[in-house]
């Protein structure tokens, strides 16, 4: 599938004549390798671009190329599809795995250029749109952290590691999208092989500093998570020392009962065996260690 784009406006068509002043064209993977040997590109660099994922931009002789994984920001951990961009002066091409995706995407740019429509536009839009709803998975990821980090605070939740661990999974992914997108738009902005004019670099370079806040508010809220996960151990910590402390004090309690206990069930004979108040006075002695015990720790508030 060809477009033609023409100064204020553009075309669908079935072949290119060569009067196009900008040519785009998309192909699915399958027709990746006939296209490119019908316009002379190299099928090994097509190739590699394919095998890598996230983000990637290589400048050859004339021209560059370019592999993007479009993240889908409505659940970050699922892609909705790989793409190629092969750019060259008047020309690009994109091949990809979601050939209705990416066709939506291109002729929302399309049209939404109206009279203003170049190659260059286009080709700027398509990377626009990569991080186009980030703000929602932004805004509905500290959401997240916040109900998560109130409901430490407030009910005392004890069961959030799999929150924790979504939490980071999500953010990890989002990270690695970036710092590739990043660097993608680093090199397109040098330019090397002049294929985009100045207003359109300019665009870039502003792209360019919005991504690099996206990145920052992604190891912003990574801080966060890390935060809420410390408070949490803090909590699971306060939790076992009060679970070791009671532990402790029946222990401790118990330990004179035991010695007196042990030291009456020796097999021996003792004057108090003899005795008639022999078992009420062992009933009163450890009673009264256990006030005693007891008494102890309230004055050192032990419990």
């Amino acid at each position: 599938m060809y477009y033609s784009i023409k100064s204020g406006g553009w075309q669908r068509i079935a072949e290119p004549t060569g009067q196009e002043e900008g040519l785009l064209g998309i192909f699915p993977y399958e027709k990746m390798l006939a296209c490119g040997k019908k316009w002379g590109i190299s099928a090994e660099i097509l190739e590699e671009a394919r095998r890598f994922s996230y983000a990637r931009y290589d400048s050859f002789e004339n021209f560059d190329c370019v592999s993007l994984e479009m993240l889908d920001f409505e659940n970050i951990l699922l892609s909705i599809g790989s793409v190629i961009l092969y750019l060259e002066k008047g020309k690009a091409f994109f091949f990809t795995s979601k050939m209705d995706i990416v066709t939506a995407l291109l002729e929302e740019c399309l049209e939404g250029l109206g009279e203003r429509v170049t190659l260059n536009r286009v080709i700027y839009s398509f990377f626009e749109l990569q991080t186009k709803k980030d703000d929602i998975i932004f805004d509905s990821i500290e959401k997240e952290i916040m109900d998560l980090e109130q409901a430490l605070i407030a009910t005392g939740k004890r069961d959030c590691v799999s929150e924790i661990i979504s939490l980071r999974k999500r953010l990890m992914v989002l990270k690695k999208y970036y710092e590739q997108f990043l660097n993608v738009l680093d090199i397109l902005v040098e330019n090397e092989n002049g294929i985009f004019d100045g207003k359109t670099l300019r665009s870039f370079k502003m792209l360019y500093r919005r991504t690099e806040r996206r990145f920052q508010n992604v190891l912003n809220l990574r801080e966060y998570v890390t935060q809420v996960r410390e408070s949490y151990e803090a909590e699971v910590d306060i939790s076992l020392n009060t679970t070791m402390k009671i532990f402790t004090v029946v222990t401790t309690i118990f330990l004179p009962l035991t010695l007196i206990v042990g030291w009456y069930g020796m097999n021996l004979k003792m004057p108090e065996y003899g005795w008639k108040y022999g078992y009420l006075f062992v009933g009163l002695l450890s009673v009264a260690c256990i006030a005693g015990i007891i008494i102890f720790f309230k004055r050192k508030k032990w419990f």
